[in-house]
């Protein structure tokens, strides 16, 4: 789509003509280029081009297209941007020549008024015209650019799949937040009413000296304490609303609450990844954690997290026995969770250890 309704009146009738006649030469540029077999220069190139149709043009829609065949694009537009770009240029400079000549001629008094007003008029059909092609023409490029360098029919579908895709990954993470505030704010809430209700009753039972119920309520009291304590292990499993509140780092540091080895944390997170990215970052650990603290047999584990421009990297590694399977249950599950977002995950545990999952997950800046 070429949209030039926003532009002044002067640029209107100028840009399509110079956008058109500047690729007329970048298209003997892109034909030399791919007769080099140059792939990465073809993409600089087809780069570019979308370039210079938004710029001269206004074509919008070209801004973004993910460059699919840029070969193709500088084949399909060579013949008729070059063919059509001389022509244009040639027309061009005639009509501005003959423009140019009446318009001296009327100022000088040399032709009658009526040859004058004739000359004029001829002149300016033949400009305009000129900027009605060069229109043509760049609604050709633009035509080529989306066929070319667009998504075709299956491409597109997989870009459909993949937003659907990280839908269902952010669904499961916010039915996870709820049910974290329901243990929350719901059953936790009764839990810890009911310890304090059973402390009161204690208290008063030790006043009148009945020793067997105070001991009875003791162990009540007990039993809702740990009850609470699970509560909240089984809530900071679902999710941990540290890392909505606080952020990934904040989360991760957290973990050391909740094991019973030591962390050794190495964390290098520049700037906050979005939340389906942070959530699975947070689960890698999380879960190689557990196992490393069922299976490895050592008292200390190390976390490696590392933020770069267009990925992060996590790495869990433990110096225990080793001989972790990588399709057990936690695992298989972090496998799949980090495939869903494109990322790629990796276990390395031989037989006497060490252990190492990492996991590399794309976070673009």
């Amino acid at each position: 789509m070429i949209v030039t309704g926003e532009l002044s009146l002067s640029r209107r009738a100028c840009y399509p003509v110079i956008g058109a006649v500047i690729g007329t030469f970048t298209a003997l540029w892109g034909l030399a280029v791919l007769a080099r077999g140059d792939t990465l220069g073809l993409r600089r190139h087809a780069r570019r081009e979308r370039r210079r149709l938004v710029r001269w043009l206004h074509a919008t829609d070209v801004a973004a297209l993910p460059d699919r065949d840029p070969a193709g694009y500088a084949l399909l537009r060579t013949p008729h941007a070059v063919v059509g770009g001389v022509v244009l240029i040639a027309v061009s400079v005639a009509a501005l020549g003959y423009f140019g000549w009446a318009l001296e001629l009327t100022l000088l008094h040399r032709i009658p008024v009526t040859t004058s007003a004739v000359s004029l008029g001829v002149g300016t059909v033949g400009l305009y015209l000129c900027r009605q092609f060069s229109v043509a023409l760049g609604r050709g490029d633009v035509v080529t650019a989306l066929r070319c360098l667009g998504d075709d029919d299956t491409q597109q579908r997989v870009r459909e799949l993949e937003r659907t895709r990280a839908g269902v990954i952010g669904a499961v993470d916010d039915e996870r937040r709820r049910i974290e505030r329901s243990l929350h704010d719901g059953v936790q809430q009764r839990t810890v009413t009911l310890a304090l209700q059973l402390g009161r009753a204690r208290r008063l039972l030790q006043q009148h000296n009945t020793t067997t119920l105070a001991e009875e309520l003791d162990q009540a009291v007990q039993e809702a304490t740990r009850l609470i304590a699970d509560l909240r292990e089984v809530a900071w499993r679902i999710y941990p609303a540290v890392l909505d509140e606080r952020g990934l780092e904040a989360a991760l540091r957290g973990l050391s609450a909740h094991t019973t080895m030591r962390l050794w944390l190495d964390l290098d997170i520049v700037d906050e990844p979005p939340a389906a990215i942070a959530a699975a970052t947070y689960f890698v650990v999380a879960e190689a954690v557990t196992n490393a603290t069922k299976h490895s047999g050592v008292k200390e584990i190390s976390v490696s997290v590392t933020q770069f421009p267009d990925r992060i990297v996590t790495v869990v590694r433990d110096e225990g026995i080793g001989g972790a399977d990588s399709d057990g249950g936690g695992l298989s599950g972090l496998r799949r969770r980090v495939a869903a977002l494109d990322g790629e995950f990796e276990v390395h545990s031989p037989d006497g250890g060490p252990t190492t999952v990492t996991a590399e997950l794309p976070c673009a800046s």
